[in-house]
């Protein structure tokens, strides 16, 4: 079953959404400005559409993806001074 919940840091709210798949869910935690997904979703995808993204992998829950290292980033994202290694609750404002 889709779960959606919100998540609250510095002021700023942000759009959790967790889907069940087979193996692993699917995880989203969005912002005004970009978002971060897990290892499902595509980043060249987010890549040719614009999108400032970043990319964990190995998430489970919210907390997880909280307290991951961004894997992988979006031009726009680098733009928004977004790097690999950065910690995602690090980088929310950049997202907000």
């Amino acid at each position: 079953m889709l779960e959606i919940d919100t998540y609250q840091q510095d002021g700023k709210v942000f759009q959790f959404m967790k889907m069940p798949m087979q193996k692993a869910p699917l995880l989203v935690l969005k912002g005004e400005k970009g978002y971060v997904m897990c290892g499902y979703l595509n980043l060249e995808a987010a890549e040719k559409l614009g999108d400032v993204a970043v990319r964990v992998t190995g998430v489970n829950t919210l907390e997880d993806v909280l307290s991951k290292e961004v894997a992988g980033v979006t031009t726009g994202a680098k733009a928004a001074g977004i790097n690999p290694g950065d910690k995602v609750k690090d980088i929310l404002g950049k997202l907000a």
